[in-house]
């Protein structure tokens, strides 16, 4: 996949498939040996820690489903370098535990080989997660 419009469609559908929260649409935007990191600190335990291969990468998703609400955070830039592609986000998300809803921006780095993600990096503040995640270890 090189055209860009191709890209930027691909984009588009897979952050709205994240919105929905639909399980089986964002694994199917992922290639066969695909890699997952939310880029932070070890405070946020397991989702900092680098998930590969589509088991560990499913078990990944349908936690972040039931966790987090993503209807409301949409896609504010798209860059793309080669099969590079970087996503600005921005909007409020909600952590369906406690309900409690905030506002914040993401900036994600996916690699695509044969039109598949490969590789999804996901920057985010991780402050605000953590203390949002936080409720449910007291």
């Amino acid at each position: 996949m090189s055209d860009r419009s191709l890209i930027e469609a691909f984009v588009h559908q897979s952050y709205s498939r994240r919105r929905a929260g639909d399980i089986e649409g964002i694994m199917g935007d992922f290639g066969a040996n695909p890699v997952f990191r939310l880029a932070g600190d070890e405070i946020l335990g397991a989702l900092t820690k680098e998930i590969r291969g589509r088991e560990a990468l499913r078990q990944m998703v349908q936690s972040l489903v039931e966790l987090w609400d993503w209807s409301e955070h949409g896609i504010d830039t798209i860059l793309i370098e080669g099969n590079r592609i970087v996503v600005h986000g921005k909007g409020v998300v909600r952590f369906l535990p406690t309900g409690e809803r905030f506002t914040t921006e993401t900036l994600d780095l996916l690699t695509l080989v044969d039109g598949k993600i490969s590789e999804f990096v996901e920057f985010c503040d991780t402050h605000t997660v953590a203390k949002a995640m936080s409720s449910l270890a007291a």
